[in-house]
């Protein structure tokens, strides 16, 4: 049947039975690459590689084609990835990030997690993994990545944690001793000359201007206290780096209450005097607190008729929340809109419960009367079309009259089972990894007793 002579409901249902067979020839065709690498045909007259190859021989970007040969000599040794791909159940970007991280003890669970979410639940998995791997592997190589971890205290002091390598450790120095210069000079302590004199750089010693204080000996040693140097660079970056608009943890953000004292954002509490020196700062924000109804203290989300665009901390919870654009199947996360689902010209309250994240596409769709959206209440909502009926997230896909296709592969073979709207990345690694271990256990066990 002609395309032209297709319903838009039979088109749709092809494109989504077609991305299961297309998954399952792409496992064939890498099936074939892996097998002609092995055998060498690609070699000749000016070929350097199979991915030289397959690059000019099929129209592929040299890139891609080298991920294409990753994959292809990967496969082989992961036998259920291998198979789900054939099947069609797994599709080539989720099987593309996979194969990143898969090994033949791994793939059992890589598998349940990949089947039941989206390639881009499955890449941000992956990306994870793969730094904690990274943290193990620098263990056995001998080598340093830097890395750091923060954390408040009970008695609210902040505790850092740094672990630099060599190279980013003397930087990290440098900046301290210059901080720390700047921090104690005086009214009467002139700038340093920001290039040395010829005779200067081949002793290795700066002169020191006139009048000058001892002071310039912190040029050539680092502070035993480095916190008030270290709390000065981090003034001086408030001060010169101009920040977006909306940047979370890029500005400090004090809540003041009626019955209590003042306190960071997710924090320790202030003293009043405290309050008053953020607030001489310039990326400071301050949020007030009401009493509400059976005494507990909260951030005022709901502004009522005296705010329409909503705040920053507010964005901020909608971002945690959302993520992406809520239009199912788009997943956007770049100029995101913040849309109250009824209208704010027909009353609409700017809080969570009516408040979505949408892209600017589907924004200005939304706007053009192309679907509807409805408020359910506890920050859910449900997307319509113009009809009325609803856009499921990961609809059932049946079959179409006139087509033939595999009939070893299902029509919505290529769909997330279960699909969810969110995916804990931190949560998947942590049961991931406590599997694996388990299974290492009792690998180690078998061993044992044998």
């Amino acid at each position: 049947m002609a395309t032209e002579d297709l319903t838009t409901d039979e088109i749709g249902a092809r494109l989504v039975g077609y991305a299961g067979q297309m998954a399952a020839l792409t496992a064939r065709f890498l099936e074939l690459l892996a097998e002609f690498d092995r055998r060498g045909g690609w070699s000749g007259e000016g070929i350097i590689s199979c991915a030289h190859w397959l690059s000019w021989r099929t129209g592929l970007a040299i890139r891609t084609a080298q991920d294409h040969l990753r994959i292809a000599h990967a496969l082989p040794e992961l036998p259920l990835l291998r198979k789900a791909f054939s099947e069609g159940r797994l599709s080539y970007s989720k099987v593309r990030a996979l194969t990143r991280v898969a090994t033949p003890e791994r793939e059992e669970e890589l598998l349940n997690v990949a089947l039941s979410a989206t390639a881009s639940q499955v890449e941000r998995l992956v990306r994870s993994i793969r730094n904690i791997d990274r943290h193990r592997d620098e263990t056995e190589r001998g080598t340093i990545d830097s890395s750091s971890s923060w954390s408040w205290n009970l008695d609210g002091s902040l505790s850092v944690t740094l672990r630099l390598s060599p190279l980013d450790g003397a930087r990290f120095l440098a900046g301290v001793v210059r901080a720390e210069y700047e921090r104690t000079r005086t009214a009467g302590d002139p700038d340093l000359p920001t290039e040395p004199a010829p005779d200067e750089e081949a002793s290795g010693v700066a002169e020191r201007p006139p009048g000058h204080p001892a002071s310039a000996d912190l040029w050539r040693n680092v502070p035993s206290d480095i916190a008030p140097a270290v709390v000065a660079m981090g003034d001086t970056m408030q001060t010169v780096i101009t920040a977006p608009e909306f940047i979370p943890g890029a500005e400090l953000v004090v809540h003041t209450h009626d019955d209590a004292d003042p306190h960071l954002d997710d924090g320790p509490a202030l003293e009043d005097a405290d309050v008053d020196e953020a607030a001489c700062g310039g990326a400071v924000r301050k949020v007030k607190h009401a009493k509400k109804r059976g005494g507990t203290r909260g951030v005022v989300l709901n502004y009522g008729r005296k705010r329409r665009m909503p705040t920053r901390k507010l964005m901020r919870v909608l971002f945690e929340r959302d993520r992406c654009c809520q239009h199912p199947g788009c997943g956007r996360t770049r100029h995101l809109h913040a849309h109250h689902v009824t209208f704010w010209s027909q009353n609409g309250t700017t809080d969570p419960d009516n408040l979505i994240l949408l892209c600017s596409a589907h924004h200005r769709a939304l706007h053009r009367g192309e679907f509807a959206i409805k408020a359910l209440g506890s920050q859910q909502f449900s997307f319509h079309r113009s009809d009325g009926s609803t856009i499921e997230r990961a609809p059932a896909v049946h079959k179409p009259d006139g087509w033939k296709p595999d009939a070893t592969i299902d029509d919505d073979a290529v769909l997330p089972i279960n699909p969810g709207r969110h995916l804990d990345a931190g949560y998947a690694t942590e049961v991931l990894y406590a599997a694996w271990a388990w299974k290492a256990r009792q690998s180690d066990e078998v061993l044992a007793a044998a």
